[in-house]
């Protein structure tokens, strides 16, 4: 009997802990239904406080957990959310949305395995599921399985069509993978039908600049800034497409290095941007800090060493070149840092070999061969400098080659074809090369030349039967065309030869009888020219320029009179000199040397001499016949000569080793000294 009671106690025990159960399961199930509607209408609180009393009368109640995590992630609290959706798979693992939920929270922790893998839990429990399969697209590209990530976006597509965001993924991982085409009709599919989702907005500026359309992308970039002002990436494209178009890009690197302080990368830009800006010592300290930040980073090694060159400390652009080279064995852009290092420091072989092997390790290292071919034609090495030298518009180097519907001509037989030859670079880039006009116009019989709209009525007067024009893009004249810098791997291929005729640049003889006569009216001397700058005064460039000062000695000389052919005016720094030495530096208020350059070569044909450092008003002289001396070291241009080879009315005056520019100018002193007594 006792046995059958204490039986009977125990079941009644056991009915009354299930009845508990049961009554603690339903209590947590209406305090569930009474959070979700609370939840759906954003009364966020009230509904956590429901679910957690929830979870009080059930600790493991599935759908309080998972919508307590639901509440984490919409209020950014991404740990605990992945935490509670994951306990509630744990209590109960065949529901599809605690999956795919449990995966949207991990991928936002930036665990993106973990998110991959509940993702596709979801997928197996349910099919189609768009929004699994969107995440596992997010997860799979945060992986850098960008092709699989695209099948996933597809999938969600094929589940929902109208589904914005994975068709805006889509667009973004196919522009990733190269296919920016393909990408822009997505983006603007889904902007339009959502146009609050900025990444697509954002991917889709970069789509446009991958395109080429740099106005729309930047628009778009610009956009997407307004929406989110701390979106650092979007700043960073737009920094980086102003830049590559040579507009202000600072202000933006700015902007986002303050969102993103600690962005290796985005320092390295900067620096970039500064030194476009011909900013070389801020350039060097972004690069730095860039190295701080990111030690092993390499292109900001080499940037740095070319900051180090352009301030002269070689030795030091050197070691940090090779220090990038062991970072990055093969980098052709750091080998050819290096090989500029090793040129400034005298060692032409080392460079050389330097050069090509860049070139052997990127086969499209357009600099390295520009630069090699410096290197060759500066050694006299014709051939093979020209040969280089046809890589010049791909360098970056100099200004782009001007786009035409007709092909570029080959040097192939001309025969029922028509030639135009196009003036390239800047004025004296164009005079240089225009030395080989009348060889080339000689050859080629009905060739057409396009020449800066300046020197047009020049060159018209120089070459009698030409037809003679500016720019043009699509010309209906010509079958083929050539730049102008293209002339001497086809005439001088080997060697200067034949020399182009002394002042082949005709000027207009009514404009030179006119300053005849007001350069007489100084009355007896020399009447020489002089230009001292340039206009485009670089760091790179300005050890090649001198300051008006430096030629004190030379404005003193008795019997002289000096005639500014500075172009850009310069007249306070005229003024001081004319005032401090008590001597007067000849211009002329209705002369305006860049836009008149008829009046301006009339000037120049009526002068004894022009002393001049390298400029393009050394070059209109020299290519009029008048005599000038021109001040530097020795280049390139000169061929492997000890004279410059387009000009033969041209003397160069070179700088003993180790002195600068303005120590040249001592040099001509004594020559005109030796001129004016006529022993020279």
């Amino acid at each position: 009997m006792s046995n059958q009671r204490n039986s009977g106690q125990r079941n009644t025990g056991q009915r009354k802990s299930g009845n508990a159960a049961a009554n603690a399961a339903a209590n947590a199930a209406a305090l569930v239904g009474q959070a979700v509607p609370l939840h759906q209408s954003g009364r966020l609180t009230e509904a956590e406080a429901l679910y957690r009393q929830a979870l009080a009368a059930q600790p493991r109640q599935p759908d309080a957990l998972h919508l307590l995590g639901m509440i984490a992630c919409q209020t950014g609290r991404f740990t605990d959310a992945a935490d509670l959706i994951g306990q509630a798979v744990a209590a109960k693992r065949d529901v599809p949305d605690y999956h795919a939920n449990l995966a949207y929270a991990l991928q936002a922790l930036g665990r993106p395995a973990e998110a991959e893998r509940a993702a596709r839990n979801a997928l197996r429990l349910r099919r189609p599921f768009p929004e699994a399969a969107n995440t596992l697209g997010n997860a799979l590209n945060a992986q850098g399985k960008a092709e699989e990530a695209a099948d996933a976006y597809r999938a969600a597509l094929r589940a929902r069509p109208d589904y914005a965001e994975a068709e805006g993924n889509l667009g973004t991982v196919l522009r990733s993978l190269g296919r920016s085409a393909e990408a822009e009709p997505l983006l603007r599919r889904t902007l339009a039908a959502n146009p609050s989702l900025v990444e697509a907005r954002a991917a889709l500026g970069l789509t446009l600049l991958d395109l080429g359309r740099s106005e729309e992308g930047e628009a778009a970039l610009r956009a997407v800034l307004a929406q989110r002002p701390d979106h650092a990436p979007a700043a960073l494209a737009l920094a980086g497409s102003l830049q590559r178009r040579g507009a202000d890009a600072l202000p933006t690197h700015r902007r986002h290095l303050m969102l993103e302080p600690a962005d290796a990368e985005g320092w390295n830009a900067h620096g970039l941007a500064l030194q476009s800006a011909d900013r070389i010592a801020p350039a060097g300290e972004a690069f730095a800090r860039a190295l701080r930040l990111a030690p092993t980073m390499a292109e900001a090694m080499t940037n740095l060493g070319t900051v180090r060159r352009l301030q002269g400390r070689i030795v030091e652009s050197a070691d940090l070149q090779s220090r990038a080279l062991d970072l990055r064995p093969g980098y052709a852009a750091a080998q050819t840092n290096l090989a500029l290092a090793l040129q400034d420091l005298g060692d032409d072989a080392a460079a050389e070999q330097e050069f090509t092997q860049a070139l052997e390790a990127d086969p499209a290292q357009a600099l390295a061969r520009f630069n090699r071919a410096i290197l060759r034609l500066r050694q006299g090495r014709l051939a093979e400098g020209w040969e280089d030298y046809a890589v010049r518009f791909e360098s970056g180097r100099l200004k782009p080659k001007h786009p035409f519907n007709i092909p570029e001509w080959d040097g192939g037989d001309l025969a029922g074809r028509r030639l135009l030859l196009w003036a390239e670079q800047g004025l004296g880039d164009e005079l240089m090369f225009g030395a080989l006009l009348p060889e080339a116009l000689a050859r080629f019989p009905g060739t057409i030349v396009e020449c800066e709209p300046r020197l047009v009525p020049l060159f018209q007067r120089s070459f009698p039967g030409t037809t003679v024009r500016g720019p043009t893009r699509r010309p209906a004249d010509a079958d083929c065309h050539l730049g102008f810098g293209s002339l001497p791997r086809l005439l001088w291929r080997t060697a200067p030869v034949p020399p182009p005729p002394a002042g082949w640049l005709k000027p207009d003889p009514l404009q030179v009888a006119a300053w005849r006569s007001r350069l007489e009216a100084f009355g007896p001397g020399l009447k020489i020219g002089i230009a001292w700058t340039s206009q485009r005064l670089t760091t790179e460039r300005r050890q090649s320029y001198t300051e008006l000062e430096d030629w004190a000695p030379l404005l003193r000389l008795p019997g002289l009179h000096a005639v500014s052919l500075q172009y850009d005016g310069r007249e306070a720094e005229i003024a001081a000199i004319e005032e401090r030495l008590g001597v007067c530096v000849h211009r002329w208020p209705d002369l305006d040397q860049i836009a008149d350059l008829e009046g301006t070569a009339a000037l120049m044909a009526n002068l004894d001499l022009v002393v001049t450092v390298a400029s393009s008003a050394g070059e209109m002289a020299a290519a009029l016949g008048t005599p000038v001396w021109r001040l530097g070291r020795r280049d390139w241009t000169q061929l492997g000569t000890d004279v410059r080879p387009w000009f033969p009315s041209m003397r160069c005056i070179q700088p003993d080793a180790g002195d600068s520019i303005k120590d040249a100018i001592q040099k001509a002193i004594h020559l005109l000294n030796r001129l004016s007594a006529g022993d020279l």
